[in-house]
């Protein structure tokens, strides 16, 4: 199911319901045959996920996404084929406002049909836990690919690479008068097979209102001001796609250096500096190519009318350097998981430096002292947080209340924009 086989996918709707099960488990096997990784479109067309959490077997973590989920790699029994599954608590928020952003994001991926853009196939909730069914992106985050592993950043061609794919997203969304609005490399997936996907579309703006287009719109700021426009974090006039060509330019420093120009400042001086001065520079020694700094100095010009379209910067020579979907394999996936070919189920957290704990983990006093916590302990952890029947939940209405809602999104899905 990885590489470039993915379109089947992203072209089906999915319709959505609330099952309160508990998912499958089992240790990752390095003997698993990867027939069930590598699919055709056919296969991939072929079968409707389930919306029944049993019927997911999980196998390994991948890593945190989009600020507030988690990704696991799950083999869906049924057929036998790998997909993620994307974990969100929705205890992590006392009321509404967390599941308010949830099905908005649900509704602004069924928007968007683009093999660089992260699909959903199915949702559904269970248990005060939501789970998006989507692509097994096993590299995970870029983010959290130079979190623990590159430490360094990327190479000039290694960004020309992932940001054209990314850019390709972008175009899609402006043709269609979407604003991502969120673009960072926390919203950035890899797969093993070196493709890209674009992610985090609970902040995505529409231009199209009221069945007429308009030239711009207003949102608050949310809680990307290292990336967000200096027009956007004004808030005192509207912005246009424009706000997504600044965001993409600081994605692109941050991956060549492994953070932001202003990484570690506090709020106020980020807004301060936006509004009153230019993007500083990155503070490094590392050299890169005039075309990549030419390429983000036309990206973070302040007056967003400076700014190329998405379009434009596409015919940049900057991205002339870029490569395909295999060099990406052999520069990060090899680097990352060294044994993701014999084993279907490695992803980027079997090799990570810092594995995740979830939010329901508990620790020995042997393991607190070392760090430690595999990967089989931190599904089991799930798995114990997911015990127990909604009946008992003290939040059982909110849980059948998203689930309504959840599954109402089913029948917007059919108005989708086409690819």
């Amino acid at each position: 199911m990885e590489g470039g086989k993915t379109e089947g996918h992203s072209k089906r709707d999915r319709q959505a319901t609330g099952d309160t099960q508990v998912p499958r488990q089992r240790q990752p096997s390095s003997g698993s045959t990867l027939s069930g990784i590598f699919q055709s479109k056919k296969s991939q067309r072929r079968h409707q996920y389930t919306n029944d959490i049993q019927d997911y077997e999980l196998l390994s973590d991948i890593g945190g996404v989009d600020d507030i989920s988690y990704l696991y790699l799950a083999r869906h029994i049924p057929t036998g084929e790998y997909v993620a599954l994307k974990y969100t608590d929705l205890t992590l928020s006392p009321d509404y406002e967390l599941i308010d952003e949830l099905i908005r994001t649900v509704r602004n991926t069924n928007l968007c049909k683009h093999r660089n853009i992260l699909p959903y196939w199915t949702t559904f909730v269970e248990n005060e836990r939501m789970w998006n069914v989507t692509y097994p992106m096993r590299a995970g985050t870029f983010r959290n690919i130079m979190r623990n592993h590159i430490h360094e950043g990327f190479s000039d061609t290694v960004v020309a690479t992932v940001m054209r794919e990314v850019l390709k997203a972008i175009i899609y969304m402006h043709d269609n008068r979407m604003i991502h609005n969120d673009i960072r490399a926390d919203n950035i997936l890899l797969d093993v097979r070196g493709e890209i996907r674009l992610t985090g579309l609970r902040n995505m703006v529409s231009l199209a209102q009221g069945g007429e287009y308009i030239k711009s719109v207003f949102s608050l700021v949310g809680d990307n001001i290292e990336w967000a426009a200096p027009e956007v974090m004004a808030q005192n006039s509207n912005y246009n796609e424009k706000a997504d060509i600044y965001s993409f330019g600081i994605t692109a420093l941050e991956l060549a250096f492994n953070r932001t120009p202003f990484d570690d400042w506090p709020p106020l001086k980020i807004l301060l500096s936006k509004l009153e001065y230019a993007c500083p520079a990155v503070a490094s020694e590392k050299l890169l190519s005039k075309d990549f700094y030419r390429m983000v100095s036309a990206c973070i010009r302040k007056d967003p009318n400076r700014r190329p379209t998405a379009r434009e910067l596409a015919e940049h020579v900057f991205f002339k350097s870029a490569r395909n979907a295999r060099y990406l394999e052999t520069h990060i996936v090899q680097r990352i998981i060294g044994g993701y070919k014999q084993d279907p189920t490695a992803t980027v957290s079997t090799y990570s430096e810092t594995p995740h704990v979830t939010q329901h983990d508990t620790q020995t006093d042997a393991e607190q002292s070392t760090g430690s916590f595999s990967i089989a302990q931190s599904l089991h952890a799930l798995s114990q947080a997911s015990k127990g029947s909604k009946k008992n939940s003290p939040h059982a209405s909110r849980d059948k209340s998203v689930a309504g809602s959840v599954e109402r999104l089913s029948v917007a899905n059919n108005q989708v924009v086409p690819a």
